[in-house]
């Protein structure tokens, strides 16, 4: 805990916002589906604006952490979310933290906490004057040393007041690393491994304060989020141990495939994580829920969110809306639960954005906020920072790929407009493909035994339904690519591509 002097800055903004006509989308060369308005927040001169988390206070204020240490808070005033000109207020709430990597705000009272390296943090404003004074630590459970690779993630808290967060492992090769200091637990030539306790886990910590184990096996989990039916779920980035960037579902006890976190499992203490072959890990781990092919998709994704707009933000409510840092990017996750266990397909949704997109929530309005931050690694739309607002019209449907679902036999694919059924019914329409990845201490993994199908039979079940039956292996990505296929309309769809992670079979 800690008491610090009171940091107030208030600065009237004025965001230019320029409508492209029919491009929907106000960021210069950014693509969104019909219907969606991409927008920039004009970020004042003096504030360097790492976006590392985002929240809603009740009063419907952003709060906006960041990799550079500070909180804003950014009023913006709602008549003028359609104007040209995108009006607010900012204000710093706190400063001096350790790369807070996620902001949280508890619903019923409005207490604020946010995730620094080394702690989960209560951020509270004792005198009421907009800015915290007085920040008290909840928990510190994990380890942490001077390694950069060292991230915390989080946090997400259940409706009984637990709290959830997710460890980066440590950057332990010597070659990258330029020191051996921090080679430890790195196992059968992984880059990863576990310079302190818990790095490579998920954590819970419990509404009294006490600080739990939760999963292990974990690289850099870059985004957790939870479901609306409470679930937990976290992305991984591309590298050691992870064939490329994922989605997966936490359960509590399991393993997800990075060796060096159970240097501090009790099962393996004292054991040479060594000595344990690599098809032995295979059998220990959970395969995630849904692969990113890297470069396509993503490559290092940020956090998921759910669609709970329920129509505000277009025809995908359910859906998981996720960013990526080196992409730039948005792109959507549907899940199907087979066997009692998740799996599912991504489509791209958004394309262009100026920095790199790691936090997304959901506003009152229906419309998603983009937290962005191009640190480090760089991104794809080479900017350092921003925050962008996209938003949905309201009425236009935009011509899209809406789910793929696994049947007995193949897919259904559901379009958000009819389509074309004269091509439906065409199997040369059908350009499909699956592969697998190779479970390794290696930095990714190429696409294995690539192998194209084509449908065997094809159902119309109504104008946006189709089912096709194809050949059906197990831990493979499928790939169907439908640039064939137009609209009812004579429209194209605007993205044409969905990836289908297929575990198990019905």
């Amino acid at each position: 805990m800690r008491n610090r002097a009171s940091i107030f800055v208030l600065v009237l903004v004025t965001a230019s916002m320029s409508l492209a006509p029919n491009a929907h989308a106000a960021i210069k060369g950014a693509v969104a589906p019909a219907g969606y308005d991409i927008q920039a927040i004009e970020i004042p001169k003096e504030i360097v604006l790492g976006a590392s988390g985002l929240a809603f206070e009740r009063d419907g204020t952003l709060l906006i952490c960041t990799r550079e240490g500070e909180v804003w808070r950014f009023h913006a005033h709602e008549d003028s979310f359609y104007d040209e000109t995108l009006k607010g207020h900012w204000s710093l709430f706190a400063d001096g933290l350790h790369e807070p990597l996620g902001i949280t705000v508890d619903p019923k009272n409005g207490d604020i906490f946010v995730m620094q390296r080394g702690e989960l943090t209560q951020l509270i404003d004792e005198n009421k004057d907009g800015a915290a004074d007085f920040y008290k630590q909840i928990s510190a459970g994990w380890g942490l040393t001077d390694n950069y690779h060292e991230y915390a993630f989080g946090p997400v808290r259940g409706k009984d007041g637990s709290f959830y967060g997710t460890l980066n492992t440590s950057l332990s090769w010597p070659q990258w690393a330029k020191s051996d200091k921090w080679d430890i637990a790195r196992v059968h030539g992984g880059a990863m491994g576990r310079a302190a306790e818990y790095r490579g886990w998920c954590f819970r910590v419990t509404p009294e304060g006490k600080f739990e184990p939760y999963a292990s096996g974990l690289r850099s989990p870059a985004g957790i989020a939870m479901s609306p039916q409470e679930e937990l779920f976290y992305t991984d980035n591309q590298g050691d141990w992870n064939a490329t960037s994922s989605l997966h579902h936490i359960v509590k006890g399991r393993f997800y495939g990075h060796p060096s976190s159970l240097f501090d499992h009790p099962d393996f203490k004292g054991k040479d994580l060594n000595s344990i072959s690599i098809e032995d890990y295979d059998k220990l781990r959970v395969r995630p829920a849904v692969w990113f092919p890297h470069g396509i998709v993503a490559n290092s994704p940020g956090e998921p969110v759910w669609d709970t707009t329920k129509g505000k933000f277009g025809p995908f409510a359910g859906q998981i809306f996720c960013g990526d840092q080196g992409r730039s990017n948005i792109f959507r996750i549907v899940l199907d639960k087979v066997d009692g266990e998740y799996q599912g397909s991504c489509i791209r949704f958004a394309e262009n954005l100026e920095s790199g997109c790691i936090r997304n929530v959901f506003a009152a309005d229906g419309s998603l906020w983009i937290g962005q931050t191009g640190r480090g690694w760089g991104s794809h739309g080479g900017k350092q920072f921003g925050l962008k607002r996209i938003s949905y019209d309201g009425k236009t449907v935009p011509s899209e790929i809406h789910s793929v679902i696994l049947t007995k036999t193949g897919f259904r694919i559901t379009f958000t407009n009819p389509v074309d059924e004269a091509l439906a019914a065409n199997a040369d329409t059908y350009d499909i493909k699956h592969w697998g990845y190779k479970y390794h201490g290696e930095y990714g993994s190429p696409k294995v035994e690539e192998k194209k199908e084509v449908p065997t039979a094809i159902r119309i079940i109504d104008a946006k339904t189709i089912e096709i039956d194809v050949n059906l292996v197990i831990n493979q990505v499928y790939q169907l690519n439908l640039a064939k296929l137009k609209c009812a309309d004579g429209t194209s769809l605007t993205n044409t591509t969905a990836w289908y992670t297929l575990n198990r079979t019905r």
